[in-house]
């Protein structure tokens, strides 16, 4: 199987990279070889290499920042998406498309599974939903895999960093006051070894084209997940639970954003996840 993957410098792509299955012809791609925003290169660059399947794991991943930068948002999250299943289409590939819990609204009480409706609230999240229509239009041999929450030994490269890197640098200075996080907004951890591993199964078990969530089973606060991340580091900080409003942010987030499968591809539990995460670092 040759696979082209995209997104491959970053927190999911380079676990990716990492998990391929043996006997994978992979070809990497980071931003430095294909401007996905960039039409004519994309559909170059996928018909030279003709894959089985491309991967992509690229994305603009900053939620505030979108609010400033839709354009930004729409270029990589929508239109580059748009370009790659075409590109996929033209030379026969399929294609595995990685999108968010944040097509959701965070109405309802319950994790989201993927026969529910999304309803995204900020310029992030409906870029990517816009990503999703838009792959499904144009190809029918395309996976959309969401994601919740992902952290990774690598880090974000456009965050800079992650949750958990955040918590632990926060919780290791001394003489600081008592950790403050918000305690309702839930969702689902996701550690991307788990995903990229899933990510793959889907691939190479040729499973049924369309939507999968693939998350750490369980959901958890961002307070819950944080006090999780000191006890399991044997850290001595207290982490004091405070609603969202407390702290203003410019993207609307959903207050309630696990996911849940109905297809199978939900990972082991998120706590699992974290040790093995904090065991790797």
């Amino acid at each position: 199987m040759k696979a082209v993957l995209t997104g491959a410098g970053g927190q999911l792509g380079s676990e990716l990279a990492i998990t391929a299955p043996s006997g994978t012809e992979l070809i990497p791609l980071t931003r430095k070889e294909l401007d996905l925003t960039r039409r004519e290169d994309v559909i170059k660059k996928i018909s030279d290499i003709s894959p089985d399947v491309v991967i992509n794991a690229a994305a603009y991943v900053r939620v505030d920042d979108a609010e400033d930068e839709p354009d930004a948002a729409f270029q990589a999250n929508a239109l580059a998406s748009f370009y790659l299943a075409h590109a996929s289409r033209a030379c026969g590939a399929a294609l595995l498309h990685v999108s968010t819990d944040y097509v959701f609204d965070g109405h309802q009480n319950n994790p989201y599974t993927e026969t529910d409706i999304p309803n995204p609230i900020n310029v992030y999240g409906i870029s990517k939903y816009t990503g999703e229509l838009l792959i499904k239009s144009a190809l029918e041999k395309c996976h959309i895999v969401r994601v919740s929450s992902l952290y990774g030994p690598k880090g974000a490269s456009g965050k800079g960093g992650n949750f958990v890197y955040t918590i632990l640098k926060k919780a290791r200075e001394a003489g600081t006051p008592p950790l403050r996080v918000v305690d309702d907004i839930i969702m689902s951890p996701t550690y991307a070894p788990d995903a990229a591993v899933m990510i793959w199964k889907i691939i190479a078990g040729r499973m049924p084209y369309g939507i999968y969530h693939a998350a750490n089973s369980g959901r958890v606060s961002w307070h819950g997940f944080a006090k999780t991340i000191v006890e399991m580091a044997g850290l001595d900080k207290e982490v004091l639970p405070v609603p969202h409003t407390e702290y203003k942010t410019k993207a609307t987030r959903p207050l309630m954003s696990a996911l849940e499968s109905k297809k199978g591809t939900m990972l082991r539990p998120w706590q699992e996840g974290l040790k093995d995460f904090l065991k790797r670092i």
